[in-house]
């Protein structure tokens, strides 16, 4: 957790740099809220900084302690966004969480799939069998490839489901070695008579291992969301060069959320208006992370910034369009 602390509030100073170097008024102070998973400073450290009188606060990082400071702040102007946390947590109307949820992901990639029109088939073994529920309840026209009485995938009954006239994605939902070599050579054998892509809504660490065929993943251009990017830009080196000089590290997953986060914040802020304003009209995308707020149902804010990725033959991941 230290670590993780460390690596975002690396990247963010940089992102404060940067938005000093453009001409932002920058004015931010940074607080230790000593979190733990059970306990935090945070309620403190807002009493004796007046934080009430903030723009915008960053963090804090435990979805449980951000939830504390947001509601001790309902009321009041100043906006909470969570940098980090995964977790679904409460919905305050000033909580504005940064990360897109698991089921934002699913559902992206979903309408990236319906979007290209596209024949969706599922592969779902039994262990799976949360992940069945959803897309019988929430996509009903994926059509599911038949299981046998031991669980093994029935190939017959994949290969009925392909059709000619369309893109036949295929959803991959096991982490059983047989399943995926199975699904994985059907598909290869109807790449001459099929369009044929494999998706995974969900990561997959079995596909990373020696057991499964990379060069396959790429000839099958493996598809699922992410919450990140690849990016080689000029932008994105130029950070990497400076956080290197500065930290002698490369910046890691971590270090990008921070300038993304924090810089995406003091840009908002510098437009003149509220922090809440500039969500309703502007999706931003920095280096590796986009920044696309809505409201949810509950009177919070989350952001569906997704990147729909993609294996592609040449050994790098891409983002399809």
């Amino acid at each position: 957790f230290l670590n993780i602390t460390l690596d975002f509030y690396a990247g963010a100073l940089i992102a404060i740099d940067s938005a000093k170097s453009i001409g932002i008024p920058v004015d931010v102070s940074v607080f230790d809220s000593q979190e733990t998973k059970q306990s935090s400073a945070v309620l403190n450290v807002i009493l004796e900084n007046q934080l009430q009188d903030f723009d915008a606060i960053i963090g804090p990082l435990y979805q449980n302690s951000i939830d504390k400071a947001a509601d001790f702040l309902l009321g009041q102007t100043v906006v909470m966004i969570s940098p980090l946390s995964k977790d679904t947590g409460i919905a305050f109307p000033n909580l504005y969480k940064s990360v897109p949820t698991t089921e934002v992901l699913k559902s992206a990639m979903f309408e990236y799939m319906y979007k290209k029109n596209g024949n969706i088939i599922a592969v779902v073994d039994k262990k799976k069998e949360s992940v069945r529920q959803y897309i019988q309840t929430n996509h009903k026209k994926v059509r599911f490839a038949a299981l046998n009485e031991n669980g093994g995938l029935i190939v017959e009954s994949l290969k009925s489901l392909f059709v000619k006239d369309k893109i036949n994605y295929v959803i991959l939902e096991t982490e059983n070695t047989v399943m995926i070599k199975w699904t994985m050579q059907t598909m290869m054998n109807l790449r001459n008579e099929y369009k044929v892509q494999m998706v995974i809504v969900e990561p997959n660490e079995t596909l990373d291992t020696d057991e499964i065929n990379f060069e396959n993943l790429t000839k099958l251009n493996l598809m699922f969301p992410s919450i990140t990017n690849e990016n080689d830009s000029n932008e994105a080196r130029i950070f990497e060069k400076e956080f290197r000089k500065i930290n002698k590290i490369v910046p890691n997953m971590y270090a990008t959320r921070g300038f993304d986060l924090t810089f995406d914040t003091l840009l908002r802020l510098a437009q003149g208006k509220s922090y809440q304003e500039t969500i309703d009209t502007i999706a931003t995308e920095q280096l590796n992370n986009r920044f696309e707020y809505y409201k949810t149902e509950g009177g919070g804010y989350a952001n569906k910034g997704v990147y729909i990725l993609y294996y592609d033959t040449d050994l790098k991941i891409k983002q399809a369009k």
